[in-house]
């Protein structure tokens, strides 16, 4: 279930950030870009932190009232998940390139928190055009949701960020 919401909190960014990059898109000024580009990659950080800093807290709770220490396996499955929708896009856009469908736009659109970075990596719309530079940079941002979900759990476990009252 806590997979699920983590998926629910990916997909909430996205949505946001769709519509800061969509209204921001018209520009061409790689000024406004790289504010865009900060400014939604922003909101899937802090949504994921939020998340993982709520989580983090849950399970420090449980654990003072069971005694025991839990698992680190789910914390572990919901950073996997975060990043999920990156991966699977990712891989489907790697795996179709050079075969004529052009799933990059979809691909943008599905990451909508990384939008005007994809447009500064490469702005034209054809997958084909993609270099194996700008696919790797792509491949690295899939794991961006998993190491800020993952990074701000721990922290917040470790008291670190968020301590408690």
């Amino acid at each position: 279930m806590k997979q699920l919401t983590t998926l629910g909190y990916v997909i909430a960014a996205d949505i946001l950030s769709l519509f800061i990059a969509l209204t921001l898109a018209g520009s061409q000024s790689p000024v406004i870009r790289v504010i865009s580009a900060v400014c939604t990659t922003g909101i899937l950080c802090v949504m994921l932190i939020s998340h993982a800093a709520k989580t983090a807290k849950n399970d420090l709770k449980a654990e003072r009232q069971t005694g025991s220490r839990l698992s680190l396996t789910e914390p572990l499955t919901m950073a996997a998940t975060a990043s999920l929708p990156a991966v699977l896009s990712f891989l489907a856009l790697v795996l179709t390139r050079r075969s004529g469908a052009n799933l990059y736009p979809l691909h943008k659109l599905i990451n909508g928190y990384f939008l005007q970075i994809f447009n500064l990596i490469q702005p034209d719309s054809r997958a084909e055009v993609l270099t194996q530079g700008d696919l790797v940079i792509m491949g690295l941002l899939t794991l961006v949701p998993a190491a800020v979900f993952i990074t701000a759990y721990l922290l917040t476990r470790s008291g670190v960020i968020f301590p408690e009252d």
